[in-house]
C-alpha cells in the first residue's frame, strides 16, 4: 500500500426508509463547500450530489431518489456546518469525537 496515496473518507448515509448507501469523499466535498462559504440549501445539496457522481459514486436519476438523496446530504451538510462552527467558536463539547 502506497503510504502516499490520498485517503478516501467513507460515509454511510441512511435514509428513511431503512436503505443505507456507503459513499466516498463526502466529508471532503462538503469541507470544500464550507470552506467558500455555502449554506446548506438545495443548490448546495445538489452541488453535493454531483460531487459525489464526479468522483465516482452512484447516484440513480430517478428523481424520486434524487430528493430523498438531497433530503439526506442536506442533514449530512446541516450537522456538518454545525460541527464546524462550533469548533470555529471553541465551544466544541469534550464528548465528541472531533474534541478527542
Amino acid at each position: 500500500m502506497d503510504p502516499n496515496a490520498p485517503t478516501v473518507s467513507r460515509k454511510t448515509l441512511r435514509f428513511i426508509d431503512g436503505t443505507q448507501v456507503a459513499v466516498s469523499n463526502l466529508h471532503e466535498i462538503m469541507a470544500e463547500l464550507y470552506s467558500v462559504g455555502k449554506k446548506a440549501n438545495r443548490q448546495t445539496a445538489d452541488e453535493i450530489i454531483a460531487g459525489l457522481e464526479a468522483m465516482g459514486n452512484y447516484v440513480p436519476t430517478s428523481e424520486v431518489i434524487r430528493r430523498d438523496y438531497r433530503n439526506v446530504l442536506l442533514k449530512e451538510y446541516e450537522e456538518f456546518i454545525e460541527v464546524h462552527n462550533r469548533e470555529k467558536d471553541g465551544n466544541t463539547p469534550p464528548d465528541t469525537p472531533e474534541a478527542r
